[in-house]
């Protein structure tokens, strides 16, 4: 069941300063990189709330430059709010987001030895395709400096169309 004291909506510039706040290194931007993007209008920033206050954010990419689109991005539930619904809301406003753009699936890659994230993405009628793709990730360490590594991502899928 879920939790109805949840709600997802498109990401403002009104909820960047309690964002940024969670992040590990606010001087990255990491949520203004995404509300930055969202402007393009194919790109969509979900902040999901209880009682006003942040407990994740999820992104659709929809851009013609995404090898998979549309793709579910950078799911993050805060983890005081885990397995309370918030990461089953996100995909869901997201997910009707991709069928009122005419989408009839959406896509998403995830670390094949991510044993937290596959049972949840399985949970949310994510399949696995079979099929992977090499995946460069950036992040801040922990003296501000910005890293990248190489990674080959697992590609699940879920029909909007079964349900």
């Amino acid at each position: 069941m879920p939790d109805e004291s949840i709600t997802v909506r498109l990401c403002t510039v009104e909820d960047l300063p309690a964002l940024h706040a969670r992040e590990a290194h606010p001087s990255a931007r990491i949520a203004g990189a995404h509300f930055d993007r969202q402007a393009g209008g194919d790109y969509f920033y979900a902040i999901a709330l209880r009682d006003d206050v942040p407990v994740g954010t999820s992104v659709l990419d929809c851009r013609a430059d995404n090898s998979l689109r549309p793709e579910l991005k950078n799911l993050w539930v805060y983890p005081e709010f885990r397995r309370q619904g918030a990461a089953r809301a996100l995909t869901t406003f997201l997910e009707q987001r991709a069928g009122e753009l005419g989408f009839v699936e959406v896509f998403l890659k995830v670390d094949p030895e991510n044993e937290a994230a596959i049972p949840m993405y399985i949970g949310l009628d994510y399949s696995p395709t079979g099929d992977h793709a090499l995946t460069t990730y950036e992040w801040i360490d922990d003296t501000g400096g910005v890293n990248s590594a190489e990674q080959r991502d697992a590609i699940y899928r879920k029909s909007l169309l079964v349900r």
